[in-house]
């Protein structure tokens, strides 16, 4: 297998196993998708369809999930989703990992040859319309958090206009579904609590759309090596202090079961217009 980049050595071994797997099946991947808390429906729905499924417990050095509703496996796409790898689960900046550990997946999807990552999470709404079931395309993004690799790694940069792919949102939205498709402005926040109301206030005036605890970190390398991202939120509450509901995380996964199919649905459509191109730049 080719490495179009130096990696890191934790990255090197898994993508070796990987790719040995890979080469078996007769498998190239181009595509990637990275499924957030509650969505991992299409990957149960890849495996159903003939993808292999590799537990993250059997890839040297793959950071475990512990977090529920992230079910921690590899699944190798078949048929129809041939050459698209799907990843059920992730670890957060909460859980107390690295930059390093956040990435891990993303680093290994680029090594594998990867060229497009959706990189989809479940997030509470802030722009008023937003409801439980919809989603966003992500438009651009805002942290706090120092959670993004050096301007000089790889010596690539992405102005934030490109960082997250107009082309992609373009074709996402012009799928025919069921499902409210909204684009804006997405917030990473380093959790594990829900953001307070006035957190909430703030996300609002510098014109949030919905906020989450993860994603970013993935985008930013997957853009810096090359990969062209499209980011999707599922809608699973309105936000902190806009509703007199409570959040708790069982809740906000059962909101996204609840659009499971017709999410997968929209997914797959996407996946099946996303050609295999040649690197974004």
């Amino acid at each position: 297998m080719q490495h179009r980049e130096p990696e890191q050595t934790d990255v090197k071994a898994a993508a070796e196993m990987i790719g040995d797997k890979l080469a078996i099946l007769g498998v190239s991947p181009h595509t990637a998708v990275i499924l957030g808390s509650g969505l991992g429906a299409a990957g149960r729905m890849a495996i159903e369809q003939g993808g292999v499924a590799i537990d993250y417990a059997d890839i040297p050095n793959m950071p475990q999930p512990a977090v529920a509703g992230h079910a921690g496996r590899l699944i190798i796409g078949a048929g129809d989703l041939a050459g698209v790898l799907f990843l059920q689960g992730r670890v957060h900046y909460y859980e107390g990992h690295s930059l390093e550990r956040m990435t891990f997946a993303t680093r290994l999807m680029s090594v594998l040859g990867v060229r497009h990552l959706i990189v989809s999470n479940a997030a509470g709404g802030i722009t008023s319309g937003y409801k439980p079931g919809d989603v966003m395309l992500i438009s651009g993004h805002w942290t706090l958090l120092s959670i993004q690799e050096p301007s000089a790694q790889n010596g690539r940069t992405l102005p934030p206009s490109k960082l997250w792919s107009p082309r992609l949102r373009q074709l996402g939205r012009a799928v025919a579904t069921t499902l409210s498709v909204h684009e804006g402005t997405y917030a990473m926040m380093s959790g594990p609590n829900y953001e307070t109301p006035a957190e909430v206030l703030m996300l609002r005036t510098f014109h949030v759309d919905a906020v989450g605890m993860s994603t970013v970190p993935e985008a930013c390398a997957a853009a810096r090596r090359g990969i062209e991202v499209l980011g999707v939120s599922c809608i699973t509450n309105v936000a902190s202090g806009l509703s007199d509901q409570p959040l708790d995380h069982a809740e906000v996964s059962e909101t996204a079961a609840s659009v499971e199919s017709e999410f997968t649905s929209w997914l797959f459509e996407v996946l099946k217009s996303v050609q295999p191109t040649s690197r974004y730049r």
